[in-house]
């Protein structure tokens, strides 16, 4: 879910696969993004008649052209350069022959043409050179003709998804259909398919997804939780791209984060229950300085105390500080970790009384937060983005207890994670600047890998222009 006005992280039930984003209005065109070529899989092994998209197999006899794939895809303002055009009579390749080829859609050949001539190799094919993708997102066509031969016809589409990494900045998400929702890390949504870039489709039949957080058993997993169609509950793990239905979960619960789902104020984690009492849930996240390397989830309960889930171990407890001065008071929302806010105020809890950064309020007028990830720039810090009562974007340094305003980063903003913000259609780091124009949707900030300090948020863009 992409941070919003006022909490970025609200409590669950995350109940659409749409609510991940709202788009807004496009706005200033990004500094060009790095220009590449994405190259699509070619696939003769499979009969080339079946890849004619011109008619069908058993209209075609004599002389027939066909393209390596059905379609193409490539990334707004890059290039398509694998498409390949094929002419053959029955089993024989032609070659030397003149084959006329044509563009639709926006699409051009260099130098801004729509046509151009090729001629068949020895092996009957011949390149169909580079193929410019406009801006976009469009769909387009090309088709291929040749004397005395049944033309062909591929589609063109474009891929309007970006990855933004602090720090590294912009990079294309390829096998992104164009429109989908960011969801996290390098996952996307569509049309209740699950795609990661560079791969793909990686799960289908989803109905709603809640947040990527840490595995408890894999030290090298994310997980993330899903609703399939039929109200059955599966995770995906980003280490084997798989996905694992998970029984003993009430048909139709929320997906909250990893492999955990609530139904009603119960929580389940592989089919077993945790917790009983919830009622809000925040950011599951592996715990500060924890030897045994476990993970806190924040939660409030039905009756409004504050408290704490860790995994693996299942155990819960009421935050040692609640009810003493300093402590988090009965209705406080639970951020993250060991993190809950009141009244503006930040409140760090224990689980026994002991914390290596100390307890109580260590932050106040803050009124909206990202997500809690790893300090990009300082290796084994945590920031937490947060605006300001005055409206000002700031980030908290969670091992020193530290507040400061964020730099190079405009009025109006909202928290994204670590270092980010956003501000309308831009994004801005903390320090840097604007690093993405043209932002139309936005997923939840998160670690690039388990105990690494890079941070990757995926974007949806619309290139205005190339």
């Amino acid at each position: 879910m992409s941070p919003a006005a006022h909490l970025p992280r609200p409590p669950v039930p995350r109940t659409s696969v749409a609510s991940r984003a709202s788009p807004v209005p496009a706005g200033a065109p990004a500094p060009g993004p790095a220009r590449r070529t994405f190259l699509h899989a070619a696939a003769w092994s499979v009969p080339a008649i079946a890849l004619v998209s011109a008619s069908p197999a058993a209209a075609v006899s004599g002389p027939a052209l066909t393209f390596s794939s059905a379609s193409y895809a490539g990334v707004a303002c890059a290039a398509i350069v694998d498409a390949v055009v094929r002419l053959a009579d029955g089993t024989e390749v032609v070659a030397g022959a003149t084959v006329v080829l044509q563009l639709a859609g926006g699409y051009t050949f260099d130098a801004g043409a729509v046509t151009a001539t090729v001629v068949t190799g020895g092996d009957g094919t011949a390149s169909c050179g580079a193929i410019h993708v406009p801006a976009g997102g469009a769909a387009g066509s090309i088709a291929a003709t040749a004397s005395g031969a049944t033309g062909a016809t591929a589609t063109l589409t474009a891929f309007d998804a970006r990855l933004l990494a602090s720090p590294r900045g912009l990079s294309d998400a390829d096998l992104i259909p164009v429109g989908a929702t960011p969801v996290a890390l390098d996952l996307y949504l569509s049309a209740g398919a699950l795609y990661r870039s560079g791969v793909g489709a990686v799960a289908t039949g989803i109905d709603a997804v809640g947040a990527l957080a840490p595995s408890a058993d894999d030290a090298s997993a994310f997980l993330l939780p899903l609703r399939l169609g039929d109200g059955s509950a599966a995770v995906f793990d980003t280490v084997s791209n798989t996905t694992s239905t998970i029984g003993g979960i009430p048909s139709d619960a929320t997906p909250v984060a990893a492999d955990l789902f609530l139904s009603d104020s119960t929580l389940y984690r592989g089919g077993a229950v945790v917790a009983s009492d919830v009622d809000a849930c925040g950011q599951l996240i592996e715990h500060d300085a924890d030897a045994a390397a476990r993970l806190y989830l924040p939660y409030r309960a039905t009756d409004g105390t504050p408290r704490l889930l860790r995994l693996p171990d299942g155990d819960t407890r009421t935050a040692f500080e609640y009810g003493t001065a300093g402590g988090p008071p009965a209705g406080a929302t639970p951020v993250a970790d060991d993190l809950f806010i009141a009244a503006g105020a930040l409140h760090r809890v224990s689980w026994d009384g002991t914390s290596a950064f100390g307890a109580g309020v260590v932050a106040s007028g803050i009124v909206s937060w990202g997500a809690l990830t790893p300090n990009p720039v300082y290796a084994g810090e945590r920031l937490l983005p947060v605006i300001t009562t005055a409206g000002e974007a700031a980030v908290f340094m969670v091992s020193g207890n530290t507040l400061r305003l964020a730099r190079s980063v405009p009025a109006g903003a909202a928290a994204v994670g670590a270092d980010l913000f956003r501000v309308g259609s831009t994004i801005h780091q903390d320090g840097v600047g604007l690093v993405a124009s043209d932002v139309t949707a936005v997923g939840d900030a998160s670690p690039a890998s388990r105990g690494g300090s890079r941070v990757v948020v995926p974007l949806g863009s619309a290139v205005a222009s190339c």
